[in-house]
């Protein structure tokens, strides 16, 4: 039987019947033109507030649906957002109404298209994926602007799993709550809110493939993996048998790393490797100590500027560093300053006419330095919080030691005019070739540095690491990368400044076992990842991984890294967490 190969966006693995969900969602709303010109606007604005109204009150029963399961916070403000972004839409299309001359039907799909057209433009995969809010909220009003009624879903068969060409998000919600196992769909990504509200509700999810509800019939026998992305068409006895095994030894596993949350992390020769955490919100704080982790290496504060209509003053900003703190109870929390400009840029900067900038010059610190009333507004907060408890600094996009040295100028400048009593620690994020060329230069200005692999990777292999043909090439196991992070370990310890990775890979057990050998001593990486990085470095040698890492670094491609860790996860893991991926391996057919 075929087995199709997508996209991972929710972890997690699934046996289950296939339900085809065929609701066609397509770019373009379908919708009634009753009339090309000309229209009663008091009457089509009638028709917009109705649909608001109704829109409204159905997004407050999905969020109602939303509480009553176990979503995060985080979650919750997704659907919280849509209604915002309802009346924000529905102002538009009231004004489109009256400019144009149209009625709401046709105003709605001009404002979606050019909303949508905007959002697909950009570089960013977080961004881009936001076009999935505007359609799910754009069709839910023109539903209600056609009178149509809103489509049950019905009971569903206990092993569930669905199909289709597109999940929106509040339709993952509602379907959720149907007690759905898992998610197949030909698009949305991990940073779309469909996958964030997955990921949440701990429903498996695979994207990315083809034809998802062509390919795959109704009554289909599936087993999906979300660790892998690889889907099991009408499984054989065999490939049932091999899953079956995997997922009850995946349960066994979960215990038993669980178990090691509140044993230290160190190598089976007593080297200790300190787990910090990678925030992107505030309500994932709760993990941190929930799995044992030493603090917060890296806190990204983007969403506080992206998701905000106005520029956040320093006591809202300063609130949400106090809370992360208050729960931290006394572990260190390393905040980075927001990472915008290039491709993110917060709605409050930019007017309908304005263009977005362009260009490497306009991103991290450089932005930082560029808006300088929005970053002081930041380092007010940051210092203002720091005076009760452990905050550090972290600058984004370190280029060299000349805008580290403005950004430590203004730092102080603002602590200054402040009256704080004391400036916290200063970080440099390593992650531009630039900076690999100045690097005692930085360190010697820099209290510690944190290793960005992500655009580290993507930067010097020239690589977009959002396009799926690049996922295998575009990776920090890359010689060239590995080599790069090498030259920082040896530039660290020579100037004895404390070093972090912090990018996304080091919460792959495979890539963090070779960072021990490379001589990294701290990681940063999401918490749910912490328990499988933390059980396969309690059984390993760092003398080992020195060697295997060596061994890597004269590697000349990403597949020969791999064949290397390949033969020492057979010498050295057999009971190790990489022993829990057959199903990868036993499965794939050429």
């Amino acid at each position: 039987m075929p087995i199709l190969e997508g996209t991972p966006v929710s972890p997690g693995l699934a046996s289950g019947t296939a339900i085809v969900y065929d609701f066609e969602v397509g770019r373009r709303l379908c919708v009634q033109h009753a009339g090309e010109s000309g229209c009663d606007v008091t009457e089509e604005w009638e028709r917009v507030d109705s649909a608001l109204a109704q829109s409204s009150h159905d997004l407050g029963r999905v969020a109602e649906l939303a509480g009553n399961a176990p979503v995060s916070a985080t979650s919750l403000s997704l659907l919280s957002a849509h209604a915002a972004m309802t009346a924000e839409i529905a102002f538009l299309v009231k004004k489109h109404i009256d400019h144009q001359q149209v009625n709401a039907d046709r105003a709605l799909e001009s404002v979606i298209a050019a909303w949508v057209e905007r959002l697909t433009r950009l570089d960013s995969e977080y961004l881009r994926e936001r076009e999935q809010d505007v359609r799910d909220v754009g069709r839910r009003m023109a539903r209600y602007l056609s009178g149509s009624m809103p489509w049950s879903k019905g009971p569903l068969k206990a092993d569930s799993i669905v199909v289709a060409r597109e999940l929106l998000p509040s339709e993952a919600v509602e379907l959720s709550n149907c007690g759905v196992l898992a998610i197949v769909a030909d698009r949305g990504g991990r940073y779309g809110h469909t996958a964030i509200l997955a990921r949440s509700l701990n429903i498996p999810m695979v994207s990315g493939i083809t034809d998802a509800a062509r390919v795959i019939h109704p009554g289909d026998r599936l087993l999906v993996d979300g660790e892998t992305g690889l889907v099991v068409v009408n499984p054989t006895a065999n490939e049932r048998g091999v899953f079956n095994e995997r997922m009850t030894r995946v349960a066994v596993d979960s215990s038993t790393k669980m178990i090691e949350c509140g044993q230290p992390c160190t190598t089976l020769d007593g080297v200790g490797i300190e787990l910090v955490a990678n925030l992107g919100r505030p309500d994932e704080t709760a993990s941190v100590v929930e799995q044992g982790l030493e603090g917060v290496g890296l806190f990204r504060t983007e969403f506080m500027f992206i998701d905000a209509p106005d520029r956040p003053d320093p006591a809202t900003q300063g609130a949400i560093y106090a809370d992360i703190a208050n729960q931290l109870a006394g572990r260190p929390l390393v905040v980075r300053t927001f990472d915008l400009g290039r491709d993110k840029i917060p709605p409050f900067l930019l007017s309908d006419e304005a263009e977005q900038p362009n260009g490497l010059h306009l991103g991290g610190l450089r932005f930082l330095l560029a808006e300088s009333s929005l970053f002081e507004s930041q380092l007010q907060a940051i210092l203002e919080v720091s005076q009760d408890h452990d905050l550090r600094i972290l600058l984004p996009m370190v280029v060299g030691s000349d805008d580290f040295g403005k950004a430590v100028s203004v730092i102080q400048r603002v602590a200054d005019r402040c009256g704080v009593l004391r400036t916290p620690p200063i970080g440099a994020m390593i992650e531009t070739p630039a900076a690999l060329f100045c690097l005692d230069q930085i360190l010697d200005q820099a209290d510690f540095v944190a290793l960005g692999t992500n655009d580290l990777t993507q930067l010097l292999l020239a690589t977009d690491r959002d396009l799926a043909q690049a996922k295998d090439d575009c990776t920090a196991m890359h010689p060239s990368v590995l080599r790069a992070i090498k030259s920082v370990v040896g530039a660290a310890a020579r100037l004895q400044c404390p070093l972090c990775v912090c990018g996304e890979e080091a919460g792959d057990p495979d890539f963090a076992c070779l960072l021990v050998g490379l001589g990294i001593r701290e990681l940063s990486l999401g918490p749910t990842l912490a328990p499988a990085v933390r059980s396969a470095i309690r059984k390993i040698d760092s003398g080992v991984a020195s060697r295997v890492a060596s061994r890597a670094i004269d590697c000349d491609s990403v597949a020969e890294v791999r064949e290397l860790i390949d033969e020492w996860r057979s010498r050295d893991f057999a009971e190790a967490d990489f022993a829990d991926r057959p199903f990868d391996t036993a499965l794939r057919r050429d």
